[in-house]
């Protein structure tokens, strides 16, 4: 089994148009096999996420 690496971060930011955001970091988590949560709002970015 493969040796996972947990990164928990935030940060707080003007996003402008976060909505955009999604789906290209969606896309690159997915295409990097990257599972977890990112929670992005106007204020910034939370997310704790896992992969290899």
């Amino acid at each position: 089994m493969p040796e996972l690496l947990v990164a928990s971060f935030y940060r707080f930011t003007r996003l402008e148009d976060h909505a955009a955001l999604k789906a290209p970091l969606e896309a690159c988590c997915e295409a990097n096999e990257v599972r977890g949560i990112v929670l992005l709002a106007s204020e910034g970015i939370n997310a704790t996420i896992a992969g290899t």
